[in-house]
């Protein structure tokens, strides 16, 4: 490892963190599988029997809504012969769960219905053969799942992160992200490790290169200084002439009726670690989630929420939704540069953050202290 003469110059993660399939592993085993993972929209629930199916840590997981309006969660696999039941990534499953390879029927809540021709064979084992059920919470108007059993609850992993960002659960409330609408999906496809993803959101230096859009609409994201190295509660001001957080400048939606007056004309963005990212505006929401499909691929799905009454008015949200796409597509692409750079030979520690990227070593820290360096065949030098 190479030394650094200036103490503000902290070294990257090794080239291996970013492109050995067998880190990957350890960290949806350590990582992503023992923390509550953002899986979709409550809303996509609307009644009982509806469901979605998630990609968690390498698990299919099944989310359903009850008759009592819970929702329970269960591992997508069948207790006959392990065929995955669900295919579809939303659906209704009417009253019953059936597998399709031999009819194996459960209830919503995943327990064993009905197994053709062998009631006597199964016997009291009925009760435990159910689909395998995970954790599961309803919470900000999203669905969160958490595959770990002994693992912190909502309120004392992901609440807390909120709360370090926001202050207090008051704060966030004001957006009654629970009411609120998607009035707009995208799913990207991006050609590079989660790591770099999650790098790019929470830190600001690369704005001023690589967002004009962004930074003429917020002005002090030229200074490089992302808005969550700043002081807790922080929101960064829209230009005075803007009209809203919008593409050209223009007029945004009206501002939602919950929020305080010191959130009005401001961007607070909020890192969820394993999977998820808030951007909150006046005006609306945008909400990403995103999932680890290989070591040097990630999918991320991203949302525009906006209050219902406001859509209900048919408003113009091109100029609105388009901000945020052109800010994604132009961080994907320099994530993507990246990952292509970590398969260079001398892309080691030699590498290095510079001191308004100091929390991105703080994330780097977190990672390595749940994940080691027990990745088969992987110690970082």
């Amino acid at each position: 490892m190479a030394t650094l003469s200036d103490p503000s110059l902290i070294p990257s993660l090794d080239r291996s963190w970013y492109t050995d399939p067998a880190v990957l592993e350890a960290e949806l085993e350590r990582f992503f599988a023992r923390r509550w993972m953002l899986v979709g929209r409550a809303a996509e629930l609307q009644s009982a029997g509806a469901y979605l199916t998630a990609e968690v840590a390498g698990e299919s997981v099944i989310v359903v809504r009850q008759n009592d309006g819970t929702v329970e969660a269960m591992l997508n696999v069948c207790r006959h012969r392990g065929a995955r039941i669900l295919l579809d990534q939303q659906g209704s499953c009417g009253r019953t769960i059936r597998c399709p390879y031999h009819s194996w029927s459960y209830g919503l809540d995943g327990s064993l219905l009905g197994a053709p021709n062998m009631r006597e064979a199964i016997g009291d084992a009925r009760s435990r053969l159910g689909l395998q059920r995970v954790r599961v919470h309803e919470a900000h108007g999203c669905l969160w799942i958490n595959l770990d059993a002994n693992a912190p609850g909502f309120e004392e992993d992901t609440g807390a992160q909120l709360r370090a960002r926001l202050i207090s659960d008051d704060r966030l409330a004001g957006w009654e992200l629970e009411r609120l609408t998607t009035g707009h999906r995208i799913t990207y496809q991006v050609a590079a490790n989660w790591k770099l993803i999650v790098e790019n959101f929470m830190e600001c230096y690369h704005c001023a290169s690589i967002h004009p859009e962004l930074v003429s609409v917020v002005p002090e994201f030229r200074e490089g200084i992302a808005s969550q190295a700043l002081p807790v509660g922080h929101g960064s001001a829209l230009r005075d002439d803007a009209g809203g957080f919008t593409v050209d400048g223009r007029e945004g939606l009206p501002a939602l009726p919950g929020l305080s007056e010191d959130t009005l004309r401001s961007y607070f963005a909020i890192t969820l670690k394993p999977n998820a990212f808030v951007n909150l505006f006046d005006d609306h929401v945008v909400l990403h989630r995103f999932t680890p499909l290989a070591v040097d691929r990630t999918e991320v799905v991203c949302e525009w929420l906006f209050d219902p009454d406001a859509l209900a008015a048919g408003p113009e949200l091109e100029p609105t939704v388009e901000l945020f796409d052109r800010v994604n597509r132009q961080d994907f692409e320099a994530c993507e540069r990246c990952q292509l750079g970590s398969q260079s030979r001398v892309y080691r520690h030699d590498n290095v953050l510079v001191p308004v990227e100091s929390h991105i070593a703080a994330f780097h820290d977190e990672v390595r202290a749940v994940v080691g360096v027990v990745a088969a065949g992987f110690i970082e030098r």
